[in-house]
């Protein structure tokens, strides 16, 4: 499948911002997030960098373990919403993430369902690696098999949605992210629901 220009997804999340966070909520994935991030814990060191904080979900729950955590999103009204779950505790970026570029180095950058809205992945993830300080972690939370959205919030865009994204199964995350010099470091998993899992990898650059 080939995706859609960057600035389709761009203009679909930043027309759906509130109805995404309800339909995160109201669905389990929020609270899957929760628990990979739990499982994942002993294994994030700060500085941290949400590449795509969206709503702020995660973003609120980093912020509350680690001081040092930077967000990214290139939708303004999803970074509107994160901000009024953290504050200024986190300084906020705006770029998009598959050619984003700071001056900071991260011991951790986390890419939470993002993955399979790159246009260009070996390009992202060369620009993810530039980020990455000396055996840095990325961190990739993505649903699999991924459903389209199911809820009263989503319905209604869901056209729109299965249009900017391009699913891919375990297997050709895990060697797409292996052909770019990343070697996976573990793999965690928990349900969202009957239908589909919530996976969390952590990935480091091949030495």
């Amino acid at each position: 499948m080939t995706i859609n220009n960057t600035s389709d997804a761009k203009s679909l999340y930043e027309a759906i911002a509130e109805d995404y966070d309800r339909h995160m909520e109201k669905t389990g994935h929020y609270a899957a997030q929760k628990r990979i991030l739990d499982m994942l814990e002993n294994k994030i060191q700060e500085p941290v960098l949400d590449l795509a904080c969206g709503p702020g979900f995660i973003l609120s729950n980093l912020a509350k373990k680690f001081p040092a955590v930077i967000a990214n999103d290139f939708s303004k009204p999803m970074v509107e919403l994160a901000i009024k779950k953290v504050g200024n505790k986190v300084i906020f970026y705006n770029f998009n993430a598959e050619n984003i570029t700071l001056d900071t180095k991260f011991k951790t950058v986390l890419c939470s369902n993002l993955f399979y809205y790159i246009k260009n992945r070996p390009k992202a993830l060369k620009a993810w690696a530039e980020l990455l300080s000396d055996k840095g972690k990325l961190i990739l939370i993505e649903e699999c098999p991924f459903v389209p959205a199911e809820s009263e919030e989503m319905n209604p865009h869901r056209k729109k949605l299965m249009s900017v994204i391009d699913p891919l199964s375990l297997e050709q995350t895990i060697k797409i992210l292996t052909d770019s010099g990343f070697t996976l470091e573990k793999q965690v998993s928990t349900p969202i629901d009957k239908k589909h899992n919530l996976y969390g990898l952590i990935f480091e650059i091949k030495n």
